[in-house]
């Protein structure tokens, strides 16, 4: 059995995602988005999701996955345009080998009981549709996915990662239901785990803040926000105090100027994609061949100078982004 009791120790954050990450390329194929349709319990009704394969996706194979949510008002189809690089920085990650190769599913997280739909407000019987999204996903997308989908099981296998409303969706859903999700990714999370008052509206809160704790303690568990955020303002470093307060281990980071914005959701996916269904175990694994080759290979070449092995360097070697700035994240 894998300890991962020190794996977050493991991660690198980048202040900023490089813009290489969100380009598509030529010489790489990239999967595709494809919209399915799954009959909820919870709502009673028909939905929508949006779900992307592996290129090579092979129903004899057990793939890991990750629940990717929008933020408020959107739907399955909000995180799909190619600027957010939901797939392009997944892919480009894939074809360094700095993450995993993933199912990942997009939904629809507005999810009101049966005779509660209302239009879409910023007020609290809104907001009690995305409350509700928790019974969805557990209830009808998770066992669709299991049903018709080649998954791996586990919380090591499941990831739930968001922006804004997706974000504080994904803090909630990841830390209450800790025996299924393994990572736990909140970008720029808006108010409402706790009871809230914000510049739009006031929020009843999910918790009261001694709850916000997971009795699992999550493998990643990834909260960021840019350093300009006018739309969530001072409540991700809220949930980061929280959470400290809570001795439950995090990461959080600033992103340098970012808003409530493009920058604020490319970065905190790409960051978390990094680290996802024990990536960086396998990198140190790779580094750990890598550095017994070289070693090998220098002794090696001390008896046999004109000789050299320059192939397992290649293979072990983890390719790195032409732009990789990093910053020290702070772990609590």
């Amino acid at each position: 059995m894998i300890d991962w009791s020190d794996y977050m120790d493991k991660v690198v954050i980048d202040n900023i995602c490089p813009d290489d990450m969100v380009v598509k390329y030529d010489d790489i194929t990239y999967p595709e988005f494809t919209k399915v349709q799954y009959y909820s319990t919870t709502t009673e009704t028909e939905r929508s999701l949006n779900i992307v394969l592996p290129v090579n996706y092979n129903p004899s194979k057990k793939y890991p996955v990750l629940y990717y949510l929008h933020g408020i008002m959107g739907d399955e189809d909000s995180m799909t345009p190619d600027p957010l690089g939901t797939i392009s920085i997944y892919s480009n990650l894939l074809n360094e080998n700095r993450t995993k190769e993933m199912i990942i599913v997009l939904p629809n997280q507005y999810a009101p009981a049966p005779g509660t739909e209302v239009p879409p407000s910023l007020d609290q019987p809104y907001y009690d549709g995305y409350d509700n999204f928790i019974n969805d996903l557990v209830n009808d997308i998770m066992p669709y996915m299991k049903k018709n989908y080649s998954i791996a099981t586990g919380r090591e296998n499941t990831a739930i990662c968001g922006f804004s409303m997706g974000g504080r969706n994904s803090l909630y859903i990841g830390y209450m239901r800790s025996d299924l999700f393994g990572y736990v990714g909140g970008f720029s999370p808006a108010p409402g785990i706790t009871e809230a008052q914000d510049m739009f509206s006031y929020h009843k809160g999910l918790l009261q803040p001694e709850e916000f704790v997971a009795e699992i303690p999550p493998i990643v568990s990834m909260l960021s926000c840019g350093t300009n955020d006018t739309v969530v303002g001072t409540f991700p470093n809220e949930y980061h105090e929280l959470l400290t307060h809570n001795n439950q281990e995090h990461i959080w980071y600033e992103i340098p100027g970012a808003d409530h914005d493009l920058t604020a959701i490319i970065t905190g996916y790409y960051n978390f994609m990094t680290t996802v269904f024990g990536v960086l175990n396998n990198k140190t694994e790779e580094q750990e061949s890598l550095d017994e080759s070289e070693s090998s290979d220098e002794s090696e070449s001390s008896d046999e100078p004109e000789s050299s092995d320059e192939s397992s360097e290649e293979e072990f070697k983890p390719k790195k982004s032409k732009k990789n700035k990093k910053v020290n994240s702070k772990k609590w």
